[in-house]
């Protein structure tokens, strides 16, 4: 049997809109992971200025018992420290020689007392004083890794610039007009406040990291609206995945954040989140080019999961 190859060059192009739309998911993708980058160098240069501050702190301690054993050492050789027999023949009386050598076991005291406690202070440095060293190695690899996935997003940005320019006008201009001016309820309290917080920014414009109260990307628009409802979320999509409690797809009420990834159901994947209105919608701030608006929760087909934030 003889199977028929079609030549590259005939090989039907992707529409542009589906190609647009994947570059989006994917530079969506790349953003959050540049954006949890930060929030994870944030958080160690944080470790290591507390790491720094212990090391400080225990270097103090330690030159401070150090100073004691040195003092009490000197003080030995300067004669403060005698053995019995020179004690005795030294003495005046029998009270001078017990006076002397009260004296010669408090300073043995004192001695073993600092000694330890210098010990201790040695050994409470140099663990300060590694953890310090790993908290500045593990903040240098996250600051290249944050300016790794910078030059990723700003390679994917491009493209995402190139496929929506590569779209008719009338495309393009339908993409930047909102559809939806409804009204939509949810329960009462934090979900219904988060609710109208997200459909109050309908037509607001895309950014690449825009938290509000005027451009959002998609995790942005979700944190800024709950943050009106007296809630915070954590910043990326993937994490905000984490917060409140899970629901069933078939049990969704207005406010819950519904959350898409690549298809195989890994949270790791998460490249969008949005907000469940009703009626089989949502609100959202999709991608460059796009604004926010009201949309099918079927999305790009990759709905894997949902979360109560509040109720």
């Amino acid at each position: 049997m003889t199977v028929a190859v079609v030549p590259a060059s005939a090989q039907p192009a992707q529409d542009p809109l589906a190609r647009y739309n994947e570059l989006g998911a994917q530079a969506a993708k790349t953003n959050e992971d540049l954006l949890k980058a930060r929030e994870d160098l944030t958080a160690k240069r944080a470790d290591l200025a507390k790491a720094d501050e212990a090391e400080k702190c225990a270097r103090t301690e330690e030159d401070k018992f150090r100073g004691q054993v040195d003092a009490l050492t000197t003080a030995s050789f300067e004669g403060a420290r005698l053995t019995k027999l020179s004690a005795m023949l030294v003495a005046d009386s029998q009270q001078d020689f017990l006076e002397r050598m009260s004296a010669m076991d408090l300073i043995a005291a004192d001695n073993a007392e600092a000694l330890t406690r210098l010990a201790t202070a040695v050994t409470t440095a140099e663990t300060a004083r590694q953890q310090a060293k790993e908290a500045t190695q593990a903040a240098e690899k996250l600051v290249g890794e944050v300016e790794g996935k910078q030059k990723e997003l700003d390679g994917k940005i491009k493209e995402v610039k190139a496929a929506l320019g590569a779209l008719t006008p009338a495309v393009r201009n339908g993409l930047s007009q909102v559809k939806d001016n409804g009204s939509y309820l949810g329960p009462p309290g934090a979900a219904n406040t988060a609710l109208q917080a997200a459909l109050s920014k309908r037509g607001s414009l895309y950014l690449w990291g825009g938290t509000g109260p005027d451009r959002f990307d998609c995790s942005g628009l979700m944190l800024w609206a709950y943050k009106q409802a007296g809630i915070t979320l954590p910043r990326v999509a993937a994490a905000q995945f984490n917060a409140g409690r899970a629901v069933p797809l078939d049990a969704l009420v207005a406010g819950d954040l519904l959350f898409y990834d690549d298809g195989t159901g890994n949270p790791a994947t998460i490249h969008h989140v949005a907000m469940y209105v009703g009626d089989g919608k949502m609100v959202d701030s999709p991608t460059d080019g796009q604004v926010v608006d009201i949309r099918s929760s079927r999305g790009d087909g990759h709905l894997m999961g949902a979360r109560r934030i509040a109720g």
